[in-house]
């Protein structure tokens, strides 16, 4: 598991001697290892490169404690580290639990100051000094094994890697004659660009279509990767002793940010761009859509619900459908009753819409449905843009719009009517 993992390791030691067998041992599976004094660090001006694995020696001033040295690495890691390392574990050479979780304690609090680790596992340099580190990389796997972050990381990376290959050999493998790999590549990526949003023709000059051509060699990448043969490990082995750490209130705002994360885009916007999705704030409050009785503090807001075949037909400047509705800091139970029945889609709560740590409860009303143009859509002093709904999202709210609007109803005769 870890050899697949490991391209290049980092090794912070104040004994070169000491550690010289294992950079060999990493040099002879192809595992760059890169060697440095706590005084090398300290002098480097600029972060390190990232590297997977982090080897630490935790007493690097054999004369201090554990609580000097903790924050010696902590000070290393500030400067050298930072907040733009990228992912990575640290394997620290320590026999002692304690001293685990007093680094790991400590660095719980340096959140702000640098990347933090995604792994923190022990082993006794003492035995490999002894025996020769040999044994290492197994070792290594059966800490990893007992480590659920660990493990997850490992096992993902390595399922990534593999999906990446087998997507980009499956995409390059379409090109008849490599002597054309430029013009066809480029001719396969802008083809499922075009697809991925069915964006029109007329609105290319104005948008970044090379960022679709990624989401779409994404999609394929993510059915790749589900589907490569996985180690088996044990992240679930008792489910009912699964539980948070945290409070109640904790445990809310982790699953607003989830959900956050999987239904709303707050970064691939652009106000120029007008794409089924995107939700834009009222400026200008317009008749059709000034909506009765929404709460006190209330945000109004618009999304674009042109279905997808329609955007992607369209040949010029158009009238977009749009649904209305409002976002507030938090709906009280007796309002939550009230914007829930079926002319509201009513499925999202705490969610983070803005740059703020504040959440906020988002409700539709199918009612107001109409149409607005493009150009006044593009205009940020009518209708500011948020954010747009991912496409779960968009297609749910979609559907549920679909079947409020198709609702025909019979003439059926009932005794007492």
């Amino acid at each position: 598991m870890i050899e697949d993992f490991l391209e290049s390791a980092i090794v912070i030691d104040d004994k070169p001697a000491e550690i010289a067998e294992l950079v060999d041992l990493l040099n002879s599976k192809e595992i760059f290892a890169r060697v440095f004094l706590p005084q090398e660090l300290r002098a480097r001006q600029t972060p390190l490169k990232n590297t997977k694995i982090i080897f630490l020696d935790l007493r690097l001033e054999e004369d201090k404690d554990t609580v000097t040295n903790v924050g010696i690495i902590r000070s290393l890691f500030s400067q050298v580290i930072g907040q733009s390392f990228g992912s990575y574990g640290i394997v620290l050479w320590s026999k002692h639990a304690e001293d685990i979780g007093a680094l790991r304690s400590r660095m719980a609090g340096d959140s702000g100051r640098y990347e933090l680790p995604l792994f923190l596992v022990g082993l006794d340099k003492t035995k490999y000094l002894r025996d020769g580190f040999n044994d290492l990389l197994t070792d290594i796997n059966a800490a990893l094994t007992n480590d659920i972050a660990a493990s997850f990381f490992v096992n993902w990376s390595n399922l990534i890697e593999s999906g990446k290959n087998e997507t980009l050999r499956s995409i390059y493998s379409l090109i008849p004659q490599y002597d054309n790999l430029q013009q066809d590549l480029q001719f396969i990526l802008y083809k499922l660009a075009l697809n991925h949003t069915g964006i029109p023709i007329h609105q290319l000059p104005n948008y970044p279509l090379e960022q679709d051509a990624i989401k779409a060699i994404t999609n394929i990448l993510a059915y790749d990767v589900t589907h490569q043969p996985a180690n088996h490990f044990n992240l679930f082995t008792d489910p009912a002793a699964i539980s948070f750490s945290g409070t109640p209130a904790q445990q809310s705002k982790v699953f607003s940010q989830l959900n956050s994360k999987l239904l709303l885009d707050k970064q691939h916007i652009d106000q120029g761009v007008v794409m089924p999705g995107n939700v834009y704030k009222i400026v200008k409050d317009p008749s059709f859509f000034a909506m009765e009785g929404v709460p006190e503090g209330a945000v109004k807001i618009i999304v674009e619900m042109t279905p997808p075949c329609d955007f992607s037909q369209s040949k010029n400047e158009k009238r977009s459908r749009v649904l209305g509705g409002f976002y507030i800091k938090e709906l009280s139970n007796t309002a939550k009753k009230k914007y829930a029945g079926p002319v509201f889609y009513s499925e999202l709560d705490a969610l983070f819409i803005d740059n703020s740590t504040d959440t906020y409860d988002l409700r539709f009303d199918f009612r107001y449905f109409g149409s607005v143009d493009e150009a006044e859509l593009k205009d940020a002093g009518q209708y500011e843009i948020l954010l747009r709904l991912k496409d779960k999202l968009y297609a749910d709210v979609l559907q549920k719009l679909a079947a409020h609007t198709a609702r025909l109803g019979i003439p059926f005769l009932k005794e007492g009517r």
